[in-house]
């Protein structure tokens, strides 16, 4: 569900640069088997904190079953240019539930695809987010 807010400028910028600053780091670690779960969860909580920055900048908040679905979907109506559909957060947004509730453990390939996806649409997300944070 979501609800209407007072927009949060300060906590926004803290979940935008935390998610900066845990991009990088993720960047660092090798791909691997034992590491993929990791990866893959990072990624996706990283895109999911520019979703819940976005909703507080704009004077929003998920509550409740299905937060999680709000703020990827924030993203998805980003008017943007990503070298890969935005609409892959929903594909990335699977993988990591399958690993959470599921066991699941990606192979390589899926984790090298998940780290494609965060290069080919973290920035270009990452600097529409900051460019609505300084509308307020």
């Amino acid at each position: 569900m979501i609800r209407k807010r007072v927009p949060d400028k300060f906590k926004a910028k803290s979940l935008i640069e935390a998610s900066e600053l845990e991009m990088k780091f993720i960047r660092t670690l090798k791909v691997s088997k034992e590491s993929g779960s990791t990866i893959v969860g990072r990624i996706y909580e990283n895109f999911r904190r520019l979703g819940e920055a976005l909703m507080l900048i704009n004077g929003k908040e998920s509550v409740g079953a299905g937060h999680h679905n709000d703020v990827i979907n924030e993203l998805l109506l980003l008017n943007i240019e990503t070298k890969r559909p935005i609409l892959v957060l929903k594909n990335l947004k699977k993988i990591r539930e399958n690993i959470n509730y599921e066991g699941y453990i990606p192979n390589l390939n899926e984790v090298e695809d998940v780290l494609s996806i965060a290069d080919a649409c973290f920035k270009p997300i990452l600097k529409e987010v900051l460019n609505e944070l300084e509308k307020l």
